[in-house]
């Protein structure tokens, strides 16, 4: 009976020891997964910024190019000389200007809003709306 307690006693130290063996392994298991989670997590945030850097390093170089492309138009001798001609009002050498203006004046010298037939009458402008579209639609007209 002393040994078939023994052997009882092993066999309970055993299936112990193995039960907390078992904990152990399975405790390390999950602290290398969170931690691989982690990780994972962590590469894909860097991947993202990555990116974004690519794509803003692609549109800092397209105004780059943007950029030298108009510096480029500014230094050309045409531009220049546009430019001279607008702002500075200069001119080539037996060249004469023109200036047009877009509203031209009456050639008799009247301005049309001193012309009475063009205005109305002091008390046409006195009148509230309402009433000058009444005598819009309902006044006889001579």
């Amino acid at each position: 009976m002393t040994r078939s307690r023994k052997n009882n006693e092993n066999k309970k130290g055993i299936k112990i020891f193995s039960g907390l063996f078992f904990l152990a392994g399975l405790g390390v298991l999950v602290a290398i997964g969170i931690s691989l989670g982690k990780e994972t997590y962590r590469k894909r945030q860097i991947q993202k910024e990555v990116e974004e850097l690519q794509s803003e390093i692609q549109k800092i170089n397209q105004e780059n190019s943007e950029l030298s492309n108009l510096i480029s138009y500014l230094s050309t001798q045409g531009f220049q000389e546009k430019e001279a001609r607008e702002k500075l009002n200069l001119q080539k050498e037996n060249e004469k200007m023109v200036v047009l203006k877009k509203n031209p004046e009456p050639q008799n010298g009247e301005r049309p809003e001193n012309n009475p037939q063009n205005s109305p009458s002091s008390s046409e402008k006195m009148d509230p709306n309402w009433k000058k579209w009444l005598n819009f639609f309902f006044a006889k007209n001579n």
